[in-house]
């Protein structure tokens, strides 16, 4: 069984006031337990809750503002509903395409569970904030049957053989947690408490953003793929080009 952990998780504590500020609590210590192998259940099925950013023409897309999402709004709802979520991750694009630059939750639950987190999530105060500011084009919940993503599988890419698309989840929910919790870390560093404007969140969660670039450039290779490569007992890889994109 896979094992991890989530340190802390950074939440809202209370509402937006009139000058745009926001007060931020201390973080509650979590200790989830492990993934289930068995996380299939007749009640389970694949939800997505996106945000699509504003990316205005000639831009590049700012996907620091993922990390501010990530922690003050995603983060503290998984918190809230751990228990009853099997599996998640994160999922970050940029398209010059009708899909455009999304940030998404990707979570296998019963279908109380998905709708709660989501019904949280879009009443967070910072979220009305991005999206009448106009950082964020909306938020879509993405509501699904049984009969349409129910299994383990059913958000894996068709072109891997079943045993990789059965496995992947568990495998892309550590990397996501690894992530959370590198943005968290790096967060905390700087010491943001107290009470502080959304402009000023912006600019704390920009910082995260090239600290993690950073730390990705400089030790990617090794702390991550060298590891994983170790995991599969150093076996040799085919790379295609198509897959090494820049986002």
């Amino acid at each position: 069984m896979i094992l991890f952990r989530i340190l802390t998780l950074t939440c809202l504590a209370l509402c937006v006031s009139a000058c745009s500020t926001v007060q931020i609590a201390p973080a509650p210590e979590l200790h989830p337990a492990a993934a289930p192998l068995a996380a299939e259940h007749p009640e389970r099925a694949w939800w997505q809750l996106r945000f699509k950013l504003t990316w205005p023409e000639g831009e590049i897309p700012d996907f620091s503002r993922h990390l501010l999402i990530a922690d003050q709004i995603i983060a503290p709802a998984l918190l809230e509903y751990q228990e009853d979520i099997a599996l998640w991750r994160i999922h970050r694009r940029a398209g010059r395409t009708p899909s455009g630059h999304q940030f998404s939750l990707i979570l296998y639950a019963d279908e109380f569970t998905a709708q709660a987190l989501a019904a949280d999530v879009e009443a967070n105060p910072l979220t009305g904030w991005l999206l009448e500011r106009e950082m964020i084009e909306e938020t879509r919940f993405h509501r699904r049957t049984r009969e349409e993503l129910a299994a383990l599988e059913d958000t894996s890419d068709r072109e891997w053989p079943l045993e990789i698309q059965r496995s992947w989840p568990y495998f892309i929910m550590g990397a996501s947690q690894s992530w959370l919790l590198m943005v968290q870390e790096l967060s905390a560093e700087k010491t943001l408490t107290g009470t502080v404007s959304y402009d000023d969140l912006l600019a704390h969660y920009a910082a995260v953003h090239e600290e993690v670039t950073a730390q990705w450039r400089e030790f990617g290779q090794h702390a991550y793929l060298h590891h994983l490569s170790a995991v599969f007992g150093y076996q040799p890889i085919r790379l295609r080009s198509s897959e090494l994109r820049s986002f």
